[in-house]
């Protein structure tokens, strides 16, 4: 019998750790079921941390998350519902990087995104630094026809480049635009704040057409009619919607384990209804990223990253 069919009561620290107990896949076949069922999302690890602008440590965040899923069961005792059976999911180890490679490296993420897709799975990718998205985007960008991007980012990260690097994590936004089937009025960054959005990355994005919501207009207006909006931008007209979650976005007094914390950001609970309803778009591919456990108090921000997985992949699965 597959160690997975096993029965899944566990011992919360036993065993060898990955993404919330579940099974190992290997990437380049998921055919193999789950349960008797067939896989639905897989879950990566990518411990990327160059061209970083922050503190160093989110190449650490991948191994924390996945030591502090270990307390998180597929059972919603609120909604009466087990994750796992609706998403039959696993963990498909981590995408190898290059370190002095940036260029290399990207091509490998967008290959990974891509080869999952292509077996009809959902793609998570945990990092890492936001410079990842460069390629899970181009990645998912691959599979579909015109594609939406969305952020959820204290920074608006359309950085041109940085004295010629392109690949930088103040760079994502900017990249996903530059995607030959994303139309930059579809690439729509949500929860800016904070004193590190320089002049010139404001213009740049305006300059594109790159829509953005800063803190103090979704506090005047209201969480849920930015976010609905901003959705129904970054969603207009396209056939796949790639979404990226950087967790800076929250207030550092809930996520302090990253590597450019901001005071004034989403709260727990914000961050965890954002994820739920990021969810239910039926993105294409997403990411959670900016985990630097080396700065964490107790765990408090490998558990919240788990808390946004579970809610986001609740989203997916239709709750």
């Amino acid at each position: 019998m597959p160690a997975d069919d096993q029965p899944t009561l566990r011992v919360i620290q036993s065993g060898v750790a990955t993404f919330f107990g579940r099974p190992m896949r290997d990437v380049t076949d998921l055919s193999v079921p789950v349960h008797g069922a067939a896989v639905k999302a897989a879950i990566a690890g990518i411990p990327w941390d160059e061209g970083n602008a922050g503190r160093n440590g989110a190449n650490y965040g991948p191994r924390s998350f996945r030591d502090a899923s270990s307390w998180f069961l597929g059972y919603n005792c609120q909604e009466d519902y087990d994750l796992w059976d609706l998403l039959p999911t696993v963990d498909v180890g981590d995408v190898p990087i290059m370190p002095p490679n940036a260029a290399r490296t990207m091509d490998l993420i967008a290959d990974h995104v891509e080869a999952v897709r292509r077996q009809g799975v959902f793609p998570l990718s945990v990092g890492g630094n936001h410079s990842l998205a460069i390629g899970a985007a181009r990645g998912a960008a691959r599979t579909v026809g015109r594609m939406g991007y969305l952020s959820i980012d204290a920074h608006l990260d359309t950085a041109v480049d940085w004295d010629g690097e392109t690949l930088g994590s103040g760079c994502p936004t900017i990249r996903a635009a530059e995607i030959d089937n994303v139309d930059p009025k579809n690439v729509v960054v949500f929860g800016i704040h904070g004193w590190l959005n320089p002049r010139d990355q404001v213009e740049s994005a305006r300059d594109l057409g790159i829509g953005w919501y800063g803190q103090q207009q979704i506090d005047e207006r209201g969480l849920d009619e930015c976010l609905e909006e901003a959705i129904a931008r970054a969603t207009d007209g396209v056939d796949g919607l790639y979404v990226s979650l950087d967790m800076d976005s929250i207030d550092a007094s809930a996520f302090p384990g990253t590597g450019t914390p901001e005071p004034g950001g989403f709260t727990a609970k914000q961050a965890l209804h954002i994820a739920r309803r990021l969810g239910r778009t039926a993105p294409v591919a997403a990411d959670l990223v900016e985990l630097a456990p080396v700065y964490d108090l107790s765990g408090i921000s490998a558990r919240l990253a788990c808390g946004l997985a579970m809610e986001l992949l609740s989203g997916v699965a239709g709750k």
